[in-house]
C-alpha cells in the first residue's frame, strides 16, 4: 500500500507492529505500513502541547527502517519490551541497529539480547509476560532469568500456527489500559 488516497495525496499510515509503547516512550518504526506522516499524526494526537497529551514530544520517537541482510516486517518483530525500562532485541546487527535507532542505551533501556529474533516478540499484560514458545532454549533461559530477576510472571504460547503466515504474539494482541 502507499497510503494514497484516489487523488494520488499520500495519506498517513500506521500499522500496529510498528508501534512500541513501554510507558515511558512511544517508539515509531517506519516500515512499507508506517509513514513519517503516521508519525507525525501519532506525534501530534499524543504529545503534550499545552498540557493536553500524555507525552512529551520529545518521548514520541521515530525509527527508522530496520535492514541488516534483510528486512524485519515491523519493528515489533525486532525489539519488544517486557516493562518500562527491559527490552527483548536479537543479538547481532539487527539488535544493533534497532536498539541504536532507539537509543535505547541513552533512554535508559536495559536490552536482553537473545539469539533467537522470534523470542524477542513478547507482549506484557498486567506485570506477565507471553512469551513465543520458540525452539531456542537459550532465549527461553534469558527470558525466564529477565522476567525473575523482575518479578514477572511468564508464559510460554505455542505460535506455531501463526507463525506459518509470518504471525508472531504482537500480531494478534491489542493492548487497552483501561
Amino acid at each position: 500500500s502507499t497510503g494514497g488516497d484516489d487523488d494520488g495525496e499520500i495519506l498517513p499510515m500506521c500499522d500496529g507492529g510498528d508501534i512500541m509503547y513501554t510507558g515511558r516512550h512511544l517508539f515509531v518504526g517506519q516500515s512499507d505500513r508506517t509513514n513519517h506522516l503516521g508519525y507525525q499524526f501519532l506525534k501530534d494526537a499524543f504529545a503534550n502541547n499545552e498540557g493536553s497529551g500524555i507525552l512529551r514530544a520529545d518521548d514520541i520517537i521515530s525509527v527508522p527502517p530496520v535492514v541488516a541482510g534483510k528486512e524485519v516486517l515491523h519493528l515489533k518483530s525486532a525489539v519488544t519490551h517486557i516493562d518500562e525500562c527491559t527490552v527483548l532485541a536479537p543479538e547481532g546487527i539487527v539488535g544493533d541497529v534497532v536498539l541504536d535507532a532507539m537509543k535505547a542505551r541513552e533512554r535508559g533501556y536495559d536490552a536482553i539480547r537473545l539469539p533467537d529474533v522470534l523470542s524477542c516478540n513478547a507482549v506484557v499484560v498486567s506485570g506477565h509476560v507471553l512469551a513465543q514458545d520458540a525452539p531456542c532454549d537459550v532465549s527461553k533461559e534469558r527470558i525466564e532469568i529477565a522476567c525473575r530477576e523482575r518479578k514477572l510472571g511468564l508464559t510460554f504460547v505455542d505460535s506455531s500456527e501463526l507463525a506459518k503466515k509470518d504471525g508472531a504474539l504482537t500480531c494478534c494482541s491489542v493492548l487497552l489500559s483501561v
